[in-house]
């Protein structure tokens, strides 16, 4: 008899157990009371969900709107960062995390979220009014980050913003200055080239386009990039000078001659356009003028090499090894590229040979 009464205890407490919520259940809950207003018990719910599953994009989700809504800001941030992590495709909840960020002062994070927002789904755009004015504060941003040459940050900031504001010529043209000093020339031609589609009279970008050529060795290129950026701004001095050493380069010596006095009628100052200047009178043996004019370019800007190795260059060729010694020194002690460096060393050689 006692074993009988147990047993049926036993079968009446299974009867009368119900089972434990699901995470589907804790979902359906947490959604139906932010819908009804009531961020306290979605909060509950959704926190039970993420508990059983840490890993659920929906839930992460889902709790950073009901933290929003409790205005439970830095929380929030940090659940929408999860989910998104998870699920970077949630457009809605970029949205949201780019206000969150916004309000919070993340410029990066801000334009960063609404750009993949706004790929995603472009119509909401328009109910975002906090948008536009994260654009503007990470366009100035970005532009901080070029003037102080911090060229990986300033990419970071002017993806977003130029996919946010395509028009935006002046942000594509800091792109591409920030992407060339970084050494990825392909990716700041396309930026140039987006400045150009943006304001088709940006006479820098076409400038930049002539820069990107020449370097690569297409010295025709180059020419035709700068000639289009002096039919905008035809009283540009370093495009002048530009346009003289593409010239130059293709030996070109009187074209190269004029763009270099042109350069220093506009720019009295430019000493690279002495330096090119200087190298056209030592391409006619003229070493009195080659010298007053690379005296000046050294004078203007002490820094540059290649001022030291054209007048160390006059010097030799005239037979002064004297005077060419130690301005060729001068010059190694610059870290000059190849071939001029082994250039300079040849011709310190040979004055230490000759008589």
């Amino acid at each position: 008899m006692i074993r009988r009464v147990v047993l049926a205890l036993i079968l009446v407490l299974a009867a009368c157990s119900t089972p434990a919520p699901t995470i589907d259940d804790h979902l359906a809950a947490g959604k139906a009371a932010l819908d009804a207003g009531d961020a306290a018990k979605a909060i509950a719910e959704l926190e039970a969900a993420v508990g059983l599953d840490p890993t659920r994009a929906e839930a992460q989700l889902l709790l950073g709107q009901a933290y929003s809504a409790a205005g439970r800001a830095g929380e929030a941030r940090e659940r929408l960062e999860t989910g998104l992590r998870q699920d970077p495709n949630n457009a809605p909840a970029l949205y949201l995390y780019g206000d969150l960020s916004m309000d919070a002062g993340q410029t990066l994070d801000t334009v960063t979220a609404y750009a993949a927002a706004v790929k995603l789904d472009p119509g909401a755009r328009a109910t975002h009014p906090k948008i536009e004015e994260a654009v503007k504060a990470a366009f100035d941003a970005g532009r901080e980050a070029v003037e102080a040459n911090n060229w990986q940050q300033a990419v970071q900031i002017l993806v977003p913003v130029t996919a946010l504001a395509p028009d935006n010529a002046v942000a594509h043209f800091l792109l591409g200055n920030a992407y060339f000093h970084l050494a990825d020339t392909k990716a700041a031609a396309t930026a140039y080239q987006a400045a150009l589609e943006a304001d088709p009279e940006y006479a820098a970008a076409y400038t930049n386009l002539g820069v990107i050529a020449y370097q690569s060795g297409d010295l025709n290129q180059a020419v035709a990039q700068y000639l289009k950026a002096l039919e905008i701004e035809p009283d540009d001095p370093e495009t002048r000078y530009l346009l003289g050493a593409a010239y130059l380069n293709l030996e070109q010596k009187d074209s190269a001659r004029e763009q270099f006095q042109r350069a220093i009628e506009l720019n009295p100052e430019l000493g690279q356009a002495y330096i090119g200047l200087g190298n056209v009178y030592l391409q006619d043996k003229d070493y009195d003028q080659a010298m007053a004019t690379l005296l000046r370019a050294i004078e203007l800007a002490p820094d540059l090499p290649e001022g030291y190795f054209a007048l160390g260059k006059a010097y030799a060729e005239m037979g002064r090894c004297a005077d060419a010694v130690p301005v060729f020194q001068k010059f190694l002690s610059l870290n000059p590229q190849e071939p001029f460096k082994s250039d300079a060393q040849k011709m310190m050689d040979l004055c230490a040979t000759s008589p």
